[in-house]
């Protein structure tokens, strides 16, 4: 089967509400659609909760060659998902989708209630939001070797934002290009988090933005705190 390769790395932060219940749906769905798959989750306990250093985590905890990143409320079609395994072939990594739907609250609750192998053809998302965009974040696929490669995320960036710009910037860079796939994701809907560092994290991004040489001292000093602790 497809997904005997797989370690899907799971950023978690619990909240006791929305966040708790989407998971549970979504990882009820991972272990019925891909039964052999691993799934790996990680946890940031700093004040200011580091999604960068959750993946870390997660990925240490990973034993198999391909890497799934994916955020805790995003579902994506498993057809899709295998289609997007298959384009390693090809590329460096995948980005595999282009349009992302942000579901309201109650088609979430809709959701949260069909079978766990519902296609999304039958979620009714009039009033969503749906964005077509150059997202990075989300959801990407890359083998273990080039996410070691580049010493997974950089921790320096605190909270949510810019660390998959980061990320793409180094794989890029240092890996090979990414392939971005026209297939569309779904956003389970919580209340939006903190975004109080978001200012400091862009700053951090746009120093390195377009300077390899910036980017290949980040992805190796990431590597060297990661990987040899």
């Amino acid at each position: 089967m497809f997904d005997e390769k797989i370690s899907i790395i799971v950023p978690f932060k619990p909240d006791n509400g929305y966040r708790d219940k989407n998971w549970s749906w979504i990882k009820k769905r991972y272990e019925i659609l891909m039964p052999k798959a691993e799934i790996c989750m990680g946890f940031s306990n700093d004040v200011c909760f580091s999604k960068a250093k959750a993946i870390n985590s997660a990925a240490k905890l990973a034993t198999r060659d391909i890497f799934v990143i994916a955020d805790a409320d995003i579902i994506i079609d498993i057809n899709d998902l295998k289609k997007s395994i298959e384009e390693l072939r090809n590329f460096a990594w995948i980005i595999p989708y282009r349009t992302i739907n942000y579901l309201t609250d109650e088609q979430t609750t809709q959701l949260q209630k069909k079978d766990f192998n519902t296609t999304m053809n039958n979620i009714n998302f009039t009033g969503c939001l749906s964005y077509t965009a150059g997202y990075i974040g989300g959801i990407n696929i890359i083998p273990r070797k080039y996410f070691e490669y580049v010493g997974g995320f950089n921790e320096s960036f605190k909270g949510w934002g810019c660390e998959d710009d980061a990320f793409q910037s180094s794989v890029d860079t240092l890996c090979g290009p990414h392939n971005r796939l026209e297939n569309t994701i779904w956003h389970m809907y919580h209340p939006k988090g903190s975004k109080e560092n978001y200012k400091k994290n862009y700053a951090l991004f746009y120093k390195s933005y377009g300077n390899s040489k910036v980017i290949v001292n980040i992805g190796f000093l990431t590597k060297i705190l990661t990987y040899t602790e």
